[in-house]
């Protein structure tokens, strides 16, 4: 890339001069934002108290109203979150995937450290949301972000999120924060008996439902329509659409949602219960012990004593991803009363429009973060590799034979164990669920869409495909610097654009897109060209939903 347009383009990461909105009374107190090229942006505004000190692992707590006009121009702090694992390398792999040259990437990694040192801030008090809305916008559909990043990372007020194309299609787009790891979904005997419900953990999910309490309450007064609200969201995200579809507390505060990479199944698990792997109360014992807090009547109170920055990341990264990498929703009995999985299966997921669907390479960019080659050749070396990799998948889950649609998969694959493992990984945690779900919500006669991202980078050095995440740069109109695209991904971006708000219109989708059934396992597909058909190799995504079905 010449010196000019990298020049233009650290100027244009600066900003442009903005005026003031319009106050906005809310049920809190009086809110002012800013409005750039006929879009209002209200950023940072607080929807719960403080999670702080004694309210720290307790339901979020209603919101006084304040004197005065909040400023709201500027997003809220992060929640806690680890800043040199996670995110930090899953953004290299994509830097080295997409096949930039070294200096691209350096500018890009320039840009995140300057964005970090002066603008991200991190804490506990971070129950913020932003909202994005068309000037003197009136009864419109809303669209309500759920952020990805393994429930441990990221925030609603990220750059990427930060987009006039929502409000271009006349839609209003609020994307929120919500307590992350250990913070987020922290369950504890203790913390079960504190609760009137005898129930802990799932902090994150109560901060989004409170979220979209606030919706319900204020959006109007941003020109938006309470009661046409859309969910939606991108793995952990979309794990949190596909686990609030199971819940009896979010029944009428969204009316249509969409899973994106992620559903809730194989990630999540119950709090007492631990038939498989460890249950939701006994992470918690096993993290309070490590700080050296037994069980007894001074432990809540020492727990939430300890400063908040010890309980994002523990220095022992095998402890550290035992005890709080996989922390997630928990089936409790109350919140969620089923295991997702259970609640697909036995119809109890909320009768609204549903659109699920993953991308074709989603393990490309994850699995080298769980495996990496050097682990992964003591599977390999064996003539017997993939049994052991799929035994290795369920090591905390139901043990299920190898299914041949799988064997007879990555013999038509082509590729190398360490490649081939990665796609049918992906597949494994992504693809199977989302076709799962689609099945037993179709059987229900629920509306239910399917689809499929293959959009890869057009670079011929991308070594990625259609990885996790990538369609976001494409649904939120926000490319990556320096990564190639052309006039189509342009137009594939309008594409999907106008899908997902369409759908938060009309409750469907525009044109041809047929619902997903039985007989006709349609999905749609936003790749090389946009169509609707069954997947390729769809035989293996049927026999990834039986193993859901027949051993969870």
């Amino acid at each position: 890339m010449k010196l000019s347009s990298i020049i233009l383009f650290l100027v244009f990461m600066v900003g442009c001069a903005r005026d003031s909105s319009d106050i906005v009374e809310t049920s809190y107190g009086s809110i002012q934002g800013y409005e750039e090229d006929g879009v209002s942006y209200f950023l940072g505004i607080p929807f719960a108290e403080p999670p702080i000190g004694d309210l720290r692992w307790k339901a979020p707590q209603s919101l006084e109203k304040w004197d005065g006009i909040l400023e709201a121009t500027s997003f809220g702090a992060a929640c806690m979150q680890p800043t040199n694992i996670g995110n930090s390398l899953f953004l290299e792999l994509m830097l080295d995937g997409f096949g930039l040259a070294w200096y691209e990437k350096a500018i890009i990694n320039f840009l995140a450290l300057l964005n970090f040192s002066n603008g991200t801030e991190y804490s506990e008090d971070c129950l913020f949301l932003n909202v994005i809305a068309p000037k003197d916008a009136k009864n419109l559909p809303v669209m309500f972000w759920i952020h990805g990043g393994a429930s441990r990372f990221g925030s609603g007020g990220e750059d990427i999120y930060k987009t006039t194309k929502f409000a271009e299609k006349e839609v209003i787009l609020v994307t929120t924060n919500y307590r992350l790891g250990s913070l987020g979904w922290f369950a504890h005997p203790k913390l079960s008996e504190e609760s009137e419900n005898n129930v802990s953990g799932n902090y994150g999910s109560l901060d989004m439902i409170e979220a979209l309490k606030w919706v319900q309450k204020n959006i109007e007064a941003f020109g938006g329509d309470p009661n046409n609200v859309t969910i939606f969201g991108e793995s952990a995200g979309g794990q949190a659409v596909g686990t609030l579809l199971a819940s009896p507390f979010t029944k009428d505060l969204f009316h249509k949602a969409i899973s994106q990479s992620g559903s809730g199944i194989y990630t999540t698990g119950k709090l007492r219960d631990a038939s498989f792997g460890m249950s939701g109360e006994e992470k918690g014992l096993a993290l309070a012990e490590h700080f050296g807090v037994e069980n007894n009547s001074l432990a809540l109170e020492k727990l939430r004593n300890i400063p908040a920055t010890e309980f994002v990341q523990l220095s022992d990264p095998l402890k550290d991803a035992e005890l709080i990498g996989n922390m997630a929703q928990i089936a409790d009995g109350y919140i969620f009363p089923y295991e997702f999985h259970e609640a697909y299966k036995n119809g109890s997921t909320h009768d609204v429009p549903y659109i699920t669907g993953f991308n074709a390479n989603e393990g490309t960019s994850l699995f080298p973060l769980i495996f990496s080659e050097e682990v992964f050749k003591e599977i390999s070396i064996s003539d017997d590799w993939l049994n052991e990799l799929w035994q290795a998948i369920f090591v905390s889950g139901p043990k299920s034979d190898l299914p041949k649609e799988v064997i007879d998969y990555e013999k038509s694959l082509g590729l190398d164990p360490y490649d081939a493992a990665a796609q049918i990984w992906g597949d494994v945690y992504f693809g199977g669920p989302a076709y799962f779900a689609a099945q037993k919500r179709s059987k229900d006669d629920l509306d239910t869409y399917l689809y499929l991202f293959s959009r890869a980078v057009p670079a011929d050095r991308q070594t990625l495909g259609a990885t996790h995440a990538l369609e976001l740069a494409y649904l939120f109109g926000s490319f990556f610097p320096f990564v190639a695209r052309n006039e189509w991904d342009d137009r594939l971006s309008e594409i999907m654009i106008s899908d997902w708000t369409n759908f938060a219109k009309f409750g469907e989708p525009r044109g041809n897109w047929p619902k997903f059934s039985q007989s006709k396992p349609i999905a749609k597909i936003y790749g090389d060209k946009v169509y609707e058909g069954k997947l390729d190799n769809s035989e293996v995504f049927e026999a990834l939903a039986e193993n859901i079905d027949q051993n969870l």
